[in-house]
């Protein structure tokens, strides 16, 4: 934009001196002076201008000339301000910005600023996202051991007594976690089936990169299947991509909304009428990603705002699939060893060598590739598929398979569809294994002779009805290698009443059969703990059956629970239930009574968990996961807070161990320090961190002795030091002077020199001696400063 240039200004002032020449000249009519030359009317000035683009500072002050009413500005300067590269590529060091095609400029010289104006799509491109935030916490794991334990007896009026011990026990480390588990039964008396001894489940070793995602296993694992294939226990190593070890990483691809802002603007994000979030944009292109985490079909709708207030609402349909994976991102496994036979039943049956792995790869955001391998020693098994984004539609997953065991090829083939939203949804999935296909799964069980095409397909759909509850359904149709045939429908109804009641309805039938419902009201008390349920159930052969039961969850933080029932049977013995659960800081018990007619059975269960961890032992509730054992410096009664909720006080030893911390999730512990002595310091009460799958950490928190005195400084005629004067230790640590010379130091040792600056910049040094074994704040009294 042209400017007033100096050349106006500079001919204003010379035809007002000329008018003041000619009025103090006399009548004579002397010779006028010369006009100004050319080069007076084209001298530059240099300006040192803040710079605005598009109504935003760029926080920048640069040198621009000003020559002729128009603007110079280096080339580089404009490049660094981000402008692109093809509209200032001149061949000149110094560009004409008044002459630039597409750029306005203004000098305003009250405030010494530039302001240019330039299309948004000259300025850089802005991306929002929620990419992984490089403050990912690093996982977590000290040294220690961990027992799970389940104890169990049963008593049968008229058959065994029972007992069994069901165990996990792991060792961690920096080094990864070794598990096992098993179970020791005995029949104490009386005849039953069980099978008494023990029995070993699992042994495995576990490693994980968080850095590279990956997951490393040795001992007995479960392959990771895809989709349309089956897992097998294997007896051997497995090394696969785990996700969950970044909880900030988001898999699968995320709507982009762009745009372009003229000026400094600020865009409000809607998800389905909800606001989600708000963020500023800078002049320019953008690109928004950071979606909340929904699936489905939905509608964003994008506010913009900008300085003068005036709004623009764009409304945007997506669809979200947590199926497909980013472009670019990879997640696979790979398994080798020899197969697990009879899990459960026997504890070291393992059979032929045998290997198995997936791949899967985000090709596009509407693409998937997976691909699918098994072999052991007379088979070898092979497929392809993929899922494929049907824009706003929803996803389609296709696969298929090939077979080639005891010189037969065998196929398999599968297909779904499906669709999301926050009102509907559907699923629809059929797939079929020819009579010679095999893979792993099925070579351990089948038999030789059961050569039959297998076919599975299944219909599902659900509608939400809003405040009148939600309907879900179902159809099954199952074809066996037996050459059998399943066929089933099923049918619910779920609403919230008034009061925070609930009322369910379902009903499934097997085509060819009578229907099986059920009608169940669930009510909150409000008078008491505890929740009460009604239900009517029909069986498929006309048989009714009531129940009424009033159950109580014991809370977390240790209680009591129980759980009351009765049936009333149409064509058998009455059903009914008691028991009673109580729940401590070390274990949790359950005791109680079930059965029906004249046969009852009496059971007592204990479980809990035994943990050694900084040379200390510690019994808590059943641990399912990670845990954490705050320390505290030794300091006893502490109280310690989980996410803002208060889970105990450290123990006489400074610990206290929280049971419920959730693997690779950053939790956030606190301590107060309030109740901690005034001779004793806390540096950090707050910290977040993320512990590994199935180990525990030890936290600390440090807590510091602080030697501390309160005395009055004075001067040498014993009169107070002003206010404000500045005192510092020998450990470097100031203070100041209050009322009367009171001040309090903190950091002491047994003699130390002070030095103490005064208001006018005088100075005096200051010995003092204290007894260090005193851990309360001690009252020296008047000390001279000399």
């Amino acid at each position: 934009m042209p400017i007033r240039s100096y050349g106006y200004l500079h001919m204003c002032f010379t035809l007002s001196s000329c008018a003041l020449l000619l009025t103090a000249m006399p009548a004579a009519g002397q010779a006028l002076p010369p006009p100004p030359s050319a080069s007076d009317a084209q001298a530059a000035w240099e300006l040192h201008l803040e710079i605005i683009i598009n109504q935003r500072s760029t926080q920048r002050v640069e040198k621009v000339t000003q020559q002729n009413g128009e603007l110079l500005i280096s080339r580089e300067v404009l490049l660094e301000l981000g402008l692109p590269r093809e509209h200032v590529n001149h061949q000149d060091d110094i560009i004409n910005i008044s002459r630039l095609s597409g750029l306005e400029a203004r000098y305003h010289s009250p405030s010494q600023r530039l302001y240019l104006e330039v299309p948004a799509d000259w300025l850089p491109h802005q991306l929002h996202t929620n990419a992984p935030h490089s403050n990912t916490y690093p996982l977590q794991s000290s040294s220690g051991a961990l027992l799970n334990y389940d104890a169990y007896i049963s008593d049968t009026q008229h058959g065994a007594t029972v007992a069994s011990l069901g165990h996990e026990a792991r060792l961690f480390g920096d080094a990864g976690t070794l598990t096992t588990s098993g179970i020791y039964r005995e029949i104490v008396s009386g005849e039953s089936g069980l099978e008494e001894g023990y029995r070993r489940f699992d042994t495995r070793w576990e490693y994980a990169d968080q850095e590279r995602m990956i997951q490393y296993a040795a001992g007995d694992v479960i392959t990771r299947p895809l989709g349309w294939t089956n897992a097998v226990r294997l007896g051997g190593i497995q090394v696969s991509r785990n996700f969950a070890l970044r909880p900030d990483l988001v898999t699968h691809p995320l709507p982009e909304f762009s745009g372009e802002a003229a000026v400094p603007t600020t865009l409000d994000l809607f998800i389905d009428g909800s606001r989600q979030s708000s963020m500023e944009l800078t002049p320019g292109p953008f690109t928004v990603t950071n979606m909340p985490m929904v699936t489905g079909a939905g509608t964003a709708t994008i506010v913009t705002t900008d300085s003068q207030g005036r709004q623009v609402s764009t409304n945007l349909p997506f669809y979200v699939s947590s199926e497909l994976l980013q472009p670019g991102l990879t997640s696979f496994s790979i398994s080798a060893g020899a197969l697990r036979r009879h899990f459960g039943q026997r504890d070291f049956a393992y059979g032929g060598a045998a290997a198995a792995g997936s791949y899967r790869r985000g090709i596009s955001n509407l693409f998937t590739i997976e691909l699918q391998s098994e072999a052991s020693d007379d088979l070898t098994t092979v497929g392809a598929g993929g899922t494929f984004g049907l824009w706003r539609l929803g996803t389609l997953e296709t696969a298929y398979r090939q077979s080639y065991s005891e010189g037969v090829t065998g196929e398999a083939y599968t297909a779904g569809y499906r669709y999301r939203s926050r009102r509907f949804n559907v699923g629809v999935r059929h797939q079929v294994e020819q009579a010679d296909f095999m893979d792993l799964a099925n070579s351990t069980h089948r038999a030789a002779n059961d050569r039959t095409q297998r076919e599975v397909s299944q219909l599902t759909t659900g509608l939400s009805l809003g405040r009148m509850g939600s309907l879900a359904g179902g159809y099954f149709d199952i074809k066996t290698g037996d050459d059998s045939r399943t066929r089933l429908v099923n049918l619910s109804y779920n609403r919230s009443l008034w009061q925070r009641m609930h009322l369910s309805l379902s009903a499934n039938r097997e085509i060819g059969g009578d229907w099986n419902t059920l009608a169940q009201v669930t009510v909150p008390l409000n008078s008491s703990p505890g929740t009460l349920s009604a239900s009517v159930r029909r069986d498929n052969d006309g048989d009714l059956t009531n129940r009424v039961q009033y159950a109580h969850t014991p809370p977390l933080q240790g209680g009591w629970g129980w759980n009351l029932a009765y049936e009333q049977r149409e064509t058998d013995s009455d059903y009914r239930q008691a028991d009673v659960t109580w729940r401590g800081t070390s274990t949790e018990l359950r005791g109680g009574i079930f059965g029906s007619g004249n046969n009852d059975v009496r059971f007592a269960n204990a479980r809990g968990s035994l943990v050694r961890m900084d040379n200390q032992w510690f019994a808590t509730n059943y641990i399912r996961d990670g845990f954490v054992v705050v320390s505290t410096d030794g300091q006893a009664d502490v109280p310690v807070r989980f996410e803002n909720q208060l889970v105990g006080h450290t123990r006489g030893s400074g610990h206290l161990l929280v049971p419920w911390a959730r693997a690779y999730y950053a939790g956030k512990y606190e301590i107060d320090p309030l109740v901690l002595p005034a001779h004793l310091d806390v540096p950090t009460v707050e910290q977040r961190v993320a512990v590994n799958a199935g180990s525990g950490y030890l936290l600390r928190f440090p807590v510091e002795r602080v030697i501390a005195a309160t005395l009055t400084i004075v001067d040498r005629q014993g009169e107070p030091l002003p206010l404000g004067s500045r005192v510092v230790t020998g450990s470097g640590a100031t203070a100041l002077v209050g009322w009367d010379g009171l001040t309090y130091l903190e950091g002491l040792q047994s003699n130390n020199q002070l030095q103490v600056t005064l208001p006018d910049g005088s100075a005096c040094v200051l010995s003092l001696s204290i007894d260090t074994q005193i851990d309360d704040i001690q009252q020296l009294g008047p000390q001279s400063c000399l």
